[in-house]
């Protein structure tokens, strides 16, 4: 086991590195010109040697594989880069950025576990009941609504029945805990929503399968309670696809936060990455995708760890 996460730690490193090679080309590709978007502000004067001055000072005229290999050599030494845009380092900027994404993140698995799991159990135990049909429907619609239009429509119903507007200013977790899971819990669970309905439907159908198998009419046969028989053997074999499902809805949840970020007006990753790219801010964005892949891949090795701790037939070599 410890030689297989080894290794999967390892290979992290040349991931990362192939990510990171791929998206700088990438990026330079596109249309846009960062000092020239810098200098074209409202109050700008700045002539056309300033900005040619902007340039050359930044390395932008450099070629491209001289800015590749500054680039590589700054991610080898941990630094992620200077943004021009925010006129601090990438680290900097972004230290508040992660917390307020990774809380949500977490908040959002947490909302959608809590919620699909009961649900899935549920209704597979009472198949083919109104209780199933009711969870089904709730469940499908959750999975045809996207995101953005549940947030709109809650937004709207707290403004019109209850008075009530998202608080503009963000505060840290670690400083006011309470105040920030306040301000958190209601995009975490818009985000948590379309989640929990996909794992619970996959809840119902594993559930389904697992309850008529051998072992569960024998644990029945000694006389076990229903609860202990659903809980201890039905659903600890039932769990591994909706854990292989519950990791890759984390990629969609990160998706979503973008999206949820904005429209909450939350000072997260999601709302970075937007003005980050219109500014042309390319190190920034370079810095948030490394970022967010790191998370990713982490937490995919999580996931296939619990794997073995849940199931102890999986072994890992």
């Amino acid at each position: 086991m410890w030689k297989y996460t080894l290794r999967r730690l390892v290979l992290i490193i040349p991931t990362l590195f192939l990510l990171g090679t791929i998206l700088f080309f990438m990026l330079r590709v596109l249309p846009g010109d960062q000092a020239l978007f810098i200098t074209s502000g409202e109050e700008s004067v700045a002539s056309i040697e300033d900005i040619e001055a902007l340039r050359e000072a930044w390395g932008l005229n450099d070629p491209l594989y001289v800015q590749y290999w500054r680039w590589l050599s700054d991610i080898l030494r941990g630094d992620l880069g200077y943004s021009r845009y925010a006129d601090r380092p990438v680290w900097d900027a972004l230290a508040s950025k992660i917390e307020v994404t990774a809380t949500l993140a977490f908040l959002s698995v947490v909302v959608a576990l809590a919620w699909s799991l009961p649900l899935g159990v549920i209704s597979a135990i009472w198949r083919g009941s109104w209780v199933d049909q009711t969870i089904r429907v709730i469940t499908a619609a959750g999975i045809a609504m996207p995101n953005f239009w549940v947030a709109i429509l809650m937004l709207l119903f707290l403004v019109k029945f209850f008075n009530w507007i998202p608080p503009v200013q963000h505060v840290s977790v670690f400083e006011e805990p309470f105040t920030a899971l306040k301000r958190l819990i209601l995009p975490a669970a818009v985000i948590g929503f379309r989640s929990a309905s996909t794992i619970s439907r996959m809840t119902r159908s594993t559930m389904l399968e697992v309850i008529g198998d051998d072992y569960i009419r024998t644990a029945r046969a000694k006389g076990l309670g229903p609860w202990v028989v659903t809980l201890r053997h039905a659903l600890a074999n039932a769990i591994i696809p909706v854990l292989t499902m519950a990791g890759l809805l984390v990629a969609a949840l990160m998706d979503g936060a973008v999206i949820i970020e904005r429209i909450f007006t939350l000072p997260g990753l999601g709302q970075q990455i937007v003005d980050a790219t219109s500014a042309r801010d390319f190190v920034m964005v370079q810095g948030i995708v490394l970022i967010l892949a790191l998370f990713m891949m982490l937490w995919i090795l999580v996931i296939d760890l619990l794997y073995a701790w849940i199931d102890p037939r999986i072994r890992y070599e």
